[in-house]
C-alpha cells in the first residue's frame, strides 16, 4: 500500500483465479476504500467464474452443454451471443468450436504424426456453423454444443464485470486488472504496458514494445507458449479455424480496444487473418488498434496504435 497526492494505491495478487494469476490495482481515497474495491472485485471474478468454468463439472455452463440444464442464466446467454456475433464478424477467425480442431492437434502429438492439411480442413468444415442462436435473450441448440469453448472471450468479458463493479463509486480513482495478460485500465492517467515478445516468452529479456494504456484495455495472441510438439516439429497453439491448421504467418498479436472482451478477441482474429487484412480489421473498429510481429521479425501496426510514451 502506497500514498501520494492521488490517493492511496492498493495492489494485490491471486492465484490460481481463471487458471492464472490475476493482479488488481485500485487507487482510492484512503485504504479502507481500496481494499474493499479490491475484494469486490475478486468476488465478482470468483462468482463468474463459478458459473462459466468449463473445468468445473458442475458449473452451469458445463451442465448447459451437457443439456442439464434447459434455460441459461442472463451471463450465459450474454457471452454466447458475444461470441456468435464476433463468429460472424471476423468470418469464422474467432470461433467457439476451435477447440475439436485442438483436439485433433493434441492426438497427433502424442502419436507424433501430423495430420495432412486435407484431414484439418474437412474437420474445420464440420464446424463451419455454430451449433446455437440466442434470439430474444434465449439460446437455442441448433447442433451438439458440448465440445463449445469460450476461453478466448470469456476473460477478458469477465474482467470487464468485475471492473465494472466499482468504476465511478466514489473514492475510487483508477482500477487496474490484469488477468494473465488480459488487461483493464480505468483512471485519469496513462499507464505503461510492457509487450511480451513471443520469440522469447520465457526469458528475462525487454519487452517487444511498450505502449501507453489510458481508459482501455490490452490483449495479446501468441503461440510462443504451449506448443504443438508434433514427430519432432514445434507447431503453434494458435490455429486458423477455417482451416484448422497453425498460424505460420504471425508470431504474435497484441490488441488496444474500449474493453477486455472486445481486445481478446480482437487479438484473436487479427493474428489468423494475413497481416495486412488484420491492420484493416482493426482499423474499421472503432477505438480499436494492432500490433503484429509476423514470421519474419517485422512489427506491423495498425493506424491508431500508439506512439511510445
Amino acid at each position: 500500500m502506497t500514498a501520494n497526492d492521488r490517493g492511496v494505491l492498493h495492489e494485490a495478487a491471486h492465484e490460481p483465479l481463471l487458471g492464472t494469476l490475476v493482479t488488481v490495482r485500485v487507487r482510492a481515497i484512503d485504504e479502507a476504500t481500496a481494499v474493499s474495491a479490491e475484494r469486490l472485485i475478486v468476488a465478482e471474478i470468483e462468482r463468474l467464474e463459478a458459473i462459466l468454468s468449463a473445468h468445473r463439472p458442475a458449473s452451469e455452463w458445463s451442465r448447459w452443454r451437457r443439456g442439464e440444464v434447459t434455460r441459461p442464466g442472463a451471463e450465459i446467454v450474454a457471452l454466447l451471443d458475444l461470441a456468435a456475433r464476433w463468429h460472424a464478424i471476423g468470418g469464422g477467425t474467432f470461433h467457439p468450436l476451435a477447440g475439436v480442431l485442438r483436439a485433433r492437434w493434441l492426438c497427433a502429438a502424442e502419436a507424433g504424426v501430423a495430420p495432412s492439411r486435407a484431414e484439418m480442413a474437412d474437420l474445420a468444415a464440420t464446424i463451419a456453423d455454430l451449433p446455437y442462436r440466442v434470439h430474444d435473450g434465449t439460446v437455442e441448440r441448433a447442433g451438439d454444443c458440448t465440445r463449445l469453448d469460450l476461453h478466448a472471450i470469456a476473460k477478458g468479458w469477465i474482467v470487464d464485470r468485475a471492473v465494472t463493479v466499482v468504476s465511478g463509486e466514489p473514492g475510487i480513482a483508477e482500477v487496474l486488472v490484469n488477468a494473465g495478460g488480459d488487461l483493464l485500465h480505468r483512471g485519469p492517467a496513462a499507464i505503461t504496458v510492457g509487450i511480451e515478445d513471443p520469440r522469447r516468452p520465457f526469458d528475462n529479456v525487454p519487452p517487444l514494445a511498450r505502449v501507453p494504456l489510458r481508459n482501455m484495455a490490452l490483449a495479446a495472441s501468441s503461440g510462443a507458449r504451449r506448443p504443438l510438439l508434433v514427430g519432432g516439429v514445434r507447431h503453434s497453439h494458435v490455429l486458423d479455424p477455417r482451416t484448422g491448421w497453425p498460424i505460420e504467418h504471425v508470431l504474435g498479436a497484441t490488441a488496444i480496444a474500449p474493453d477486455a472482451a472486445t481486445a481478446d478477441v480482437i487479438a484473436t482474429i487479427v493474428g489468423v487473418l494475413p497481416v495486412a487484412d488484420g491492420l484493416r480489421f482493426a482499423d474499421t473498429h472503432k477505438g480499436v488498434a494492432c500490433l503484429l510481429l509476423a514470421a519474419d521479425g517485422l512489427q506491423h501496426a495498425s493506424a491508431r496504435w500508439p506512439a511510445p510514451g
